[in-house]
């Protein structure tokens, strides 16, 4: 994995959160690392593209906020792995996906503080669709 100059120092940075993580990288020369093991849930062949996603979402996360480093990780791995709009679910993996909503600690609201779902009360539903 080559990286340039920047993304190596963050790289060198991070590399032990990541390793907590599930991903074994080492470094390999300058501003190289070679990927040694990943999560299970990694397509293999796919893995440099997943880091350097990683490697841009964490350098952009927004800096006001004052998460650790390993917090800053985890949500930008989650970020990466979530499903994207447009993605067809089953019937059984929606359901699944609302009881994993459900079974969080704060399930009206997502780690950057946006609600996660909208609730209608019948009247409003009335009212929006005329009835």
């Amino acid at each position: 994995l080559e990286l340039s100059p920047a993304d190596s120092a963050v790289m060198e940075e991070i590399i032990n959160d990541l390793h907590y993580l599930g991903y074994l990288i080492e470094p390999f020369g300058k501003n190289a690392f070679v990927i040694q093991g990943t999560p299970a849930d990694v397509d293999a062949g796919n893995e440099k593209h997943v880091i350097d996603i990683l490697l841009e979402q964490y350098k952009h996360f927004n800096p006001e906020l004052k998460f650790s480093k390993r917090e800053k990780l985890i949500r930008s791995l989650a970020r990466q792995q979530s499903i994207k709009a447009g993605t067809r679910l089953t019937q059984k993996e929606m359901q699944q996906l609302v009881n994993d909503l459900f079974a969080c600690e704060q399930p009206n609201i997502n780690p950057d503080g946006n609600p996660t779902y909208l609730e209608f009360k019948q009247e409003q539903l009335e009212r929006m669709f005329g009835k």
